[in-house]
């Protein structure tokens, strides 16, 4: 093995991240429901039985779809947003915030198009991206696509409390703004730690690099 090679290998070893298990509920949607979630359309909250929100049941592999599409009976004139409470609660590490979405439908995406977008609220109107600035997640878009986003939190929002995830689709102002979709799904808020090796490891370990490079000198010499 080369020094070059070795060197990756303890640095991988010593720097290698461990995740836990995330503090967002029914983020996977695997309950099939919106239990955790809070729903609501236009300002007025939850609209309850309509199109505006729904479950995509995939034989059992669930997500979550926000709507304006009006043939499925979504009732938004402005817009529908989904959130949830995030727990910011964190002793050491990072806070790192996934999810995967898709948008999808039939407008144009002209500039009075359908749109989506995702914030950080704290209950105040304004709304947040993941360095704790004013402004979203996921910026004001009106073209379908699909993705996966995931950034660290910064560690202004840690240990603080009142803070939702939100999903918010707008409803277009032209002729084809009728029929969006978003689809969200493995919503996730995780602890991410960088642990120390134990002495013995380090030991260990640098005794193993050390008797590598002193081999390869040797074998340098015989050359």
């Amino acid at each position: 093995m080369k020094v070059k090679e070795l060197l990756s290998v303890v640095f991988v070893l010593l720097f290698s991240v461990n995740a836990y298990s995330g503090s967002i509920n029914n983020g996977d949607f695997q309950r099939c429901d919106f239990q955790d979630w809070q729903k609501d359309t236009d300002g007025f909250g939850d609209p309850g039985s309509t199109g505006d929100f729904s479950i995509n049941n995939n034989a059992g592999d669930c997500s979550a779809v926000i709507s304006v599409e009006q043939s499925e009976g979504a009732t938004a004139f402005y817009a529908n947003t989904l959130f949830t409470a995030l727990d910011l609660t964190v002793a050491s590490g990072d806070l790192q915030l996934s999810f995967d979405w898709d948008f999808s439908g039939f407008d144009d995406a002209s500039l009075f198009a359908d749109n989506f977008f995702v914030s950080l609220s704290n209950g105040t109107g304004s709304l947040f991206n993941a360095n704790g600035e004013l402004g979203h997640l996921i910026e004001v878009t009106s073209s379908y696509d699909s993705g996966s986003f995931s950034a660290i939190l910064d560690d202004s929002f840690y240990n603080q409390s009142n803070w939702t995830l939100d999903f918010t689709v707008q409803a277009g102002f032209n002729p084809t703004s009728v029929s969006s979709k978003l689809n969200i799904d493995n919503v996730s808020l995780t602890s991410v730690t960088t642990p120390v090796p134990e002495p013995s490891t380090l030991i260990m370990l640098f005794i193993a690099m050390a008797a590598l490079i002193g081999q390869q000198r040797f074998n340098v010499k015989r050359g």
